[in-house]
């Protein structure tokens, strides 16, 4: 296998983790909702306003991961519900934290399908950051990088997206596993560090 195509499986294999992380997630949190995952291209089909930062790393790569977020009234209709809270009465601080904890529920799941294949890895914790510092994307130049978007219905908005981006010194350094179908058995068997458990 060339260099090329073994980058390429790796992208494909990568993103189809990404989305399947994304959907356990969601699910894990709104199993009612109708989700609808799919690729996106590149981060300039993404509107959200923010991001959540985390990364998981090991001795040889880094990976970022992002929770793309809106703080509007969608996002907040969807915290509510997945908090019990009704109309305005959604403090912010609630908001924030289900965001931030989303978000590391999101990492979690998607290391636990990593470490099939990757050396023990490290995760740190999430942060909010500003739409804008994705500007400085290219600065990072990774190695290989998935986008995904979360729909309620296929002809709606993304009410979320997610991207991750690996850097590594040489290719060699980050592998992975031919992908073969979601986890789901074994994210059931885990000890739910793939729900929500704070709300």
């Amino acid at each position: 296998m060339t260099m090329r195509s073994a980058n390429h499986a790796v992208d494909l294999t990568l993103g189809k983790l990404l989305q399947a992380a994304l959907e356990q997630t969601l699910k894990g949190s709104s199993a009612s909702t109708p989700w609808v995952i799919s690729r996106i291209d590149n981060l300039d089909a993404l509107r959200q306003e923010q991001c959540i930062v985390l990364t998981i790393s090991s001795f040889k790569f880094r990976i970022i991961c992002l929770l793309h977020v809106s703080m509007d009234q969608a996002t907040r209709r969807f915290v509510g519900e997945a908090t019990s809270a009704r109309g305005d009465n959604l403090d912010e601080t609630v908001f924030k934290d289900y965001l931030l904890e989303l978000s590391n529920s999101f990492c979690g799941t998607l290391k636990r399908h990593l470490q099939s294949s990757c050396p023990p890895l490290g995760m740190s914790t999430p942060n909010f950051i500003e739409r804008s510092s994705l500007a400085h994307y290219e600065s990072v130049k990774p190695l290989h990088s998935a986008h995904a978007k979360a729909q309620t219905s296929s002809s709606g908005p993304a009410l979320f997206a997610a991207s991750v981006m690996v850097s590594a010194t040489q290719a060699g350094d980050f592998q992975l596993e031919h992908y073969q179908a979601p986890a789901q058995v074994a994210a059931d068997e885990s000890d739910g560090s793939g729900e929500l458990e704070l709300f």
